[in-house]
């Protein structure tokens, strides 16, 4: 859906708006295609953090190459996968862009580091850290209600990871390292990453589902007021339409009434007027016996026609009768 205050052209980050719509076709949006939208977010975002930590740890990184370590290679590794990622959602691959990201970030920024460094000290907090923000990726990018075999197997995927991460952590730990295993044999080290793990997660998938049920309230009132535009478009029609009948009807009866006024004026008047003469000349007494008779004679015409017009006159007006 297009969204005025995002795609105007006065809106100064256009471009970061279009690239999070980047695989999202649908003009109704559903968990699934807001799902695209927050993973479009996720690479967009990951990849300015982690240019950030380059630029703050730039020492590290100009190093000769035989110098570094896997770890800072991922780091740019990483931003190229956004990347990637970013394209396969632009080819309508937006599926294949999650699982491929909810797949390779765990393995390769903390369990080959790990194998690899032999468990460095900076990981001991690094993994269960890494894997509490990797489960709310997966709320981020995957629907609980539409895509739940993803959704709750990689968040078993992650939780699993959780639980034997002291395990990971040990079995790769290097002698020099020993000291640690104090700290990780620790139950409240384990306890406490579950504690974070389940704080973090429950408000998380909380404020999305407050998130989602606001969304889904906006959509139904856009689609009711969408749905009375119609109505109201449809009622201007009809109101036009009915002005046009009734301006019709009223020239109509416009034209009969001047017709009748035509009729009162002039038609109506005339032999009244006539009666009215015949009537003084009929009164006069210095008159032969052939005047009366042309009198009484010229009299039943005027009357005559008198009564003709007025049942014109009926005629008109039971026409403009309603």
């Amino acid at each position: 859906m297009k969204n005025e205050d995002y795609t105007g052209k006065n809106y100064p980050f256009n471009w970061l708006y279009t690239l999070s719509r980047l695989g999202v076709n649908q003009e109704k949006e559903d968990d699934v295609v807001r799902r695209i939208v927050f993973s479009n977010v996720v690479y967009i975002t990951l990849p300015i953090v982690y240019f950030f930590f380059m630029v703050i740890d730039y020492q590290s990184f100009l190093q000769p190459i035989e110098n570094l370590r896997f770890d800072q290679f991922v780091v740019p590794i990483i931003i190229l996968i956004c990347g990637f990622n970013l394209w396969l959602n632009k080819l309508q691959f937006t599926t294949l862009s999650k699982l491929i990201f909810i797949t390779v970030w765990p393995f390769l920024l903390q369990l080959i580091p790990i194998k690899l460094l032999q468990s460095p000290p900076d990981y001991f907090i690094a993994l269960p850290m890494g894997m509490i923000f990797h489960s709310m990726l997966i709320q981020l990018m995957f629907s609980h209600k539409r895509e739940p075999v993803l959704y709750w197997g990689s968040l078993l995927f992650n939780f699993a990871t959780l639980i034997f991460a002291t395990n990971i952590l040990l079995y790769y730990n290097h002698p020099s390292q020993l000291n640690l295993s104090e700290l990780l044999t620790n139950e409240y080290y384990r306890l406490d990453g579950i504690l974070y793990w389940l704080l973090f997660n429950l408000t998380t998938f909380y404020i999305i589902q407050i998130i989602e049920s606001y969304i889904v309230k906006m959509n139904h009132s856009k689609e009711l007021i969408e749905e009375q535009k119609e109505d109201l478009n449809l009622l201007n029609q009809n109101l036009e339409k009915l002005v046009e009948e009734r301006t019709s009807e009223l020239m109509l009866q416009n034209e009969k009434l001047k017709n009748y006024a035509h009729y009162n004026s002039h038609v109506l008047k005339a032999p009244f007027c006539r009666i009215q003469g015949l009537l003084y000349l009929q009164s006069l007494t210095d008159k032969t016996e052939s005047d009366n008779e042309e009198i009484e004679s010229r009299l039943r015409e005027s009357v005559k026609e008198l009564d003709e017009t007025i049942r014109e006159i009926q005629q008109i007006v039971r026409a403009n009768v309603p």
